[in-house]
């Protein structure tokens, strides 16, 4: 994945053209870029109300802190939504401009995210983002658009999941697209990282450790165990082939519990998820286990009506969203949190069966 430094912003709004008029993305200002500091800025603008004339036009200026800071955070989420309001605070009188000259550009495309309200846990789709996508582009310009149709959170501003590089040979009948599967991925991904900091060991799904991630492959990032032969619990041959393709399972420092049984659905429904878990639980039935599906929070009555079937109902199975699932994940980048107590994380996973 190549990395945006300040001097490619600046190369690539310089094409945009020195004294040519454009609109903003919402409203009624106009933009006309006036001096362009090469090769890493500033960038000198001024901008007035399109009724009026511009010879009232204010002058502004894109700042060199603004145009670094701007391209360390996109190289370090491409193809993620980031609101420019938090990412500058809200302030000075050059965020809106800096982000509509992006906008124009090809590699960076508006979209609206789904988002958690963190007072009201509803979600709501209201707020614009940008996002840089070096693999796609529009015409120069022109404003691009584009749909992000996973939830975010809050505390996700800053979170990296690492490159994960998914081909049309990986997918199965569970996947209808290449970015369902790297959606899936990112979540086996997060909660890898959320057991490391409950220290937990990992298994993730035979099929999916081959996935490359960053620069290496998922069953081999730090914590993962690559076989269920090291897991003493699972002293049945018949529960080690059961838990073969569960997408994951948490086993505590000595192997002697499983803290969570855990299957991440997208949108092609849960039963696969659930039938996995259920056969698995045959196989040593007397032993304690929390059955989680993870899925996006708009699938959240869907999980709720399978797991109550009453094929299901056995497993008394938890729902956790993906929104919470990111967000405790980003809480653990952000505050380096580990040797959290394993019963924190049940917190997360809402019962769903009584």
């Amino acid at each position: 994945m190549p990395k945006l430094k300040p001097s490619d912003l600046v190369k690539e709004i310089a094409r945009l053209g020195i004294n040519k008029t454009y609109g903003y993305y919402t409203g009624r200002t106009k933009i006309k870029i006036t001096e362009i500091i090469a090769p890493e800025g500033p960038i000198n603008f001024i901008r007035w109300d399109s009724r009026e004339s511009e010879t009232t036009a204010t002058s502004g200026s894109i700042s060199i802190n603004q145009l670094s800071t701007a391209a360390s955070v996109f190289s370090g989420k491409p193809n993620y939504p980031i609101h420019f309001d938090r990412l500058f605070s809200a302030g000075g009188n050059s965020r809106s401009a800096f982000e509509s000259l992006l906008a124009y550009t090809p590699h960076f495309f508006i979209c609206y995210p789904q988002r958690t309200n963190p007072y009201t846990s509803n979600l709501e789709k209201k707020l614009k983002h940008i996002m840089w996508c070096p693999d796609d582009k529009h015409e120069l310009g022109s404003i691009g658009e584009k749909d992000y149709e996973q939830v975010i959170s809050e505390i996700e501003f800053g979170t990296d999941f690492e490159k994960i590089s998914v081909t049309q040979e990986m997918l199965n009948d569970e996947f209808d697209s290449i970015a369902a599967k790297k959606t899936h991925t990112q979540i086996q991904v997060a909660l890898v990282k959320i057991g490391n900091a409950f220290n937990f060991h990992t298994y993730i799904a035979r099929n999916d450790q081959s996935i490359p991630v960053g620069n290496t492959q998922l069953g081999k990032i730090e914590g993962v165990i690559q076989t269920l032969d090291v897991a003493d619990i699972l002293y049945k041959i018949e529960s080690r082939r059961a838990a073969l393709l569960i997408d994951c399972i948490w086993f505590t420092n000595d192997y002697n519990f499983i803290p969570a049984v855990i299957e991440v659905e997208h949108s092609t429904g849960v039963t696969s998820g659930l039938t996995r878990m259920l056969k698995f639980k045959q196989t040593i039935p007397s032993t304690d286990m929390t059955f989680t599906i993870v899925a996006p929070d708009e699938l959240r009555n869907k999980v709720v009506s399978e797991a109550n079937n009453i094929a299901f109902r056995k497993l008394k199975a938890r729902f956790m969203p993906y929104s919470n699932v990111r967000f405790l994940y980003g809480m653990i980048q952000k505050f380096s949190v580990k040797d959290v107590e394993p019963n924190f994380v049940e917190s997360f996973m809402e019962k769903i069966v009584e």
